[in-house]
């Protein structure tokens, strides 16, 4: 696992950190952990879902396997987006991959159902600097994501407070 790890956190802000992981590894809860909760939170199987700043979780592949086909995945990483596509294109033909910047997304208002963070924000976070004041830049960062998303989707569920436990 050492070889998965950072050597310094503000490296998981960086593209070159997400594009150098050659394997799937989930940094918080796994699906399993959490599936009850999404399940409860997210009934209709078939709801649209989109799937910020995906990264290389298996998160996106174990909600398609529990019957959430219409997952779209996104990521500014655009090599991480295609090893993705290329894993998943066989097995799991109906997720959509987009290489996309969250704090800009290409996608119509109110075309999701529920959009997803899973780590994505924790990663814009990790700037150098106080956790309880971050740099300027790192709020209107999150905020602009914040806006997207709220945009995008045409309901707004957070799984933070219930995953935490």
């Amino acid at each position: 696992m050492s070889g998965i790890l950072p050597k310094k956190n503000e490296e998981y802000g960086t593209k070159e950190y997400w594009e150098s992981e050659e394997s799937s590894f989930d940094w918080f809860k796994s699906y399993n952990d959490i599936a009850d909760i999404i399940r409860e939170l997210i009934p209709d199987k078939s709801s649209r879902i989109l799937m910020l700043g995906c990264g290389n979780s298996t998160l996106s592949q174990d909600m398609y396997d529990d019957g959430y086909k219409n997952i779209v995945n996104t990521d500014y990483s655009g090599i991480l987006i295609e090893k993705m596509r290329h894993k998943h294109e066989q097995s799991r033909p109906e997720m959509e991959w987009h290489e996309m910047d969250i704090r800009d997304l290409h996608f119509d208002d109110d075309s999701f159902d529920v959009a997803i963070d899973k780590g994505t924000m924790d990663a814009m976070m990790t700037a150098k600097a106080d956790v309880w004041n971050p740099p300027e830049e790192v709020v209107q960062n999150c905020n602009r994501e914040v806006d997207e998303v709220l945009s995008r989707t045409s309901a707004a569920a957070t799984l933070t407070d219930r995953v935490q436990d």
